[in-house]
This record gives structure tokens, C-alpha cells and sequence, in this order.
């Protein structure tokens, strides 16, 4: 049993296409306070995380261990996707990853931290979808440089986690 719902549109094109190779990854939370999860359609686990991995059926999931219970429930759709967008896409410049994506998640998100890499892995890919190089790679740098300033002298920074607040904080005063 997956620990995530599959809208009909979703079921259906994995059918049509065989199987599916569904990464997790939390990123944010939008306005009305949902959880921001994002899907890959393909293997995009990282060295850096650990990954409880779910098979049923034509589905292998992979879920980050440290965001399983908010990330349990939630409901994934598949919007639309045709052969042309694929010689366009890029993982890293959308949020809709061949044309399947995560609805908001109603769940408590004050507790969620992220830990280096994954708050790194979050503010490159806003940047990066909202500003050409070389701008966004000056606005990557200055959020990332915000918190690691930020949490200097804590603990040795790849053991040191942030919060939302925090990540949305270090991302609005390099905007500002």
C-alpha cells in the first residue's frame, strides 16, 4: 500500500505508461499555509537523504525519511504532458514534473525542518526559476551566505536544520 493517493488522471496515465518512478521532496508551504511537496516522475534521490522506498504494483516511491509523516496522505494528479514538452523540460526550472504534481497538503508544517542540503536544494531552484544567470546565481549565494551566517557557531552547518520561517526569511531579505 502506497502512503499517497493517486488522483484518476494520475492512475490513468501510469497505466498508459507502464510504471512510474515517483521522489518526494517537501519544499515550502504556500499562502493558505498547505504543504509545498514537490514529485519527481523518475529516480531523484539524493546521496544526502535518507528515502523509505514503497512498491505497488507499476509504482516505486520514494519518500524522504525525515518528511514521511507529512508528506503520508498526500494526493498527486497528473495535469497533462505530450511528447514535445520533453524536449523543454528541466527538473530543476518547474514544479510539475511530467505533468504530475502534488496538490496542497493540509497538514501542520510549524514542526518541518530542513537540513542543509535540502534548504540549499530549495533556495537554488526559486532562484533559479525566477531570475536569469548570472542574477540568480548572486541571489543563491547571499540567501545561502544569510543562513549560514545565521546559524554560525551552533553546530558544524551540515548537522544544523532550519525551518520554514527561517528559509522564507533568508529568501525575502535577499529580495529586499
Amino acid at each position: 500500500m502506497l502512503p499517497f493517493e493517486l488522483t484518476d488522471s494520475a492512475r490513468k496515465r501510469i497505466d498508459e505508461i507502464g510504471k512510474a518512478t515517483m521522489t518526494f521532496r517537501v519544499w515550502g508551504d504556500n499562502p493558505p499555509g498547505h504543504l509545498a511537496i514537490e514529485v519527481f516522475f523518475e529516480d531523484m534521490r539524493s546521496p544526502q537523504t535518507d528515502y523509505r522506498e514503497f512498491k505497488d504494483g507499476k509504482i516505486i516511491a520514494y519518500i524522504p525519511t525525515n518528511h514521511y509523516d507529512f508528506i503520508s496522505g498526500v494526493t498527486v494528479n497528473f495535469s497533462e504532458w505530450n511528447e514535445e514538452y520533453e524536449s523543454n523540460y528541466k527538473s530543476n526550472m518547474t514544479f510539475s514534473h511530467r505533468g504530475f504534481e502534488c496538490l496542497p497538503h493540509q497538514v501542520e508544517t510549524s514542526e518541518i525542518r530542513l537540513s542543509w542540503f535540502e534548504v540549499n536544494d530549495v533556495i537554488k531552484k526559486i532562484f533559479s526559476i525566477n531570475f536569469d544567470p548570472p542574477y540568480s546565481f548572486h541571489k543563491i549565494a547571499a540567501a545561502s551566505n544569510y543562513l549560514r551566517v545565521k546559524k554560525e557557531g551552533e553546530e558544524e552547518l551540515h548537522e544544523v536544520l532550519f525551518s520554514f520561517g527561517e528559509l522564507e526569511e533568508a529568501i525575502r531579505e535577499v529580495l529586499n
